[in-house]
C-alpha cells in the first residue's frame, strides 16, 4: 500500500494538471504553487492524508493567488518561481500570525496596526 503522502501528492498533481488545461488558468503559476505545496506536504510529519490534502490545497491556492502580486512588486519575473515561493512560505507565516493573535490582547493588536508599537 502506498504511503499517504504519495497518494495525496499524486491525486493533487493529476487534478491540478487537468485544471491547467483551461485557457484562463496560468499554468506556470499553478505548477510553481503545486511544487511548493508538495514540498510543504512532504516536509510536515505526522499528518493524516486529509490533513496533507488540505495543506496542499491551501498552500496551492495561496501560492497561485499571490504569484501575480509578487511578480508585479518584486524583481522576480517568473510566475512559477513566485508561486513556488509564496506557496512554500505562506503557511508558515499564517501559522505565526494566528499564534500571535491568539496570545495577544485586542488592545495590543490595535496598537500594532495603528503604528503604536509592537507586542
Amino acid at each position: 500500500m502506498p504511503e499517504p503522502t504519495t497518494t495525496t501528492t499524486t491525486a493533487t498533481a493529476i487534478s491540478l494538471s487537468a485544471v491547467s488545461i483551461l485557457p484562463f488558468i496560468n499554468g506556470n503559476a499553478l505548477l510553481g504553487a503545486v511544487l511548493g505545496a508538495a514540498f510543504i506536504a512532504t516536509y510536515e510529519k505526522d499528518l493524516s492524508a486529509w490533513q496533507r490534502l488540505r495543506t496542499m490545497l491551501l498552500s496551492t491556492g495561496i501560492g497561485y493567488l499571490l504569484a501575480s502580486e509578487i511578480t508585479s512588486r518584486t524583481f522576480i519575473t517568473s510566475d512559477a518561481t513566485a508561486a513556488l515561493i509564496a506557496s512554500t512560505f505562506s503557511l508558515f507565516i499564517l501559522i505565526k500570525a494566528v499564534d500571535w493573535v491568539k496570545t495577544s490582547k485586542l488592545s495590543d493588536i490595535w496598537k500594532t496596526f495603528r503604528g503604536g508599537g509592537t507586542s
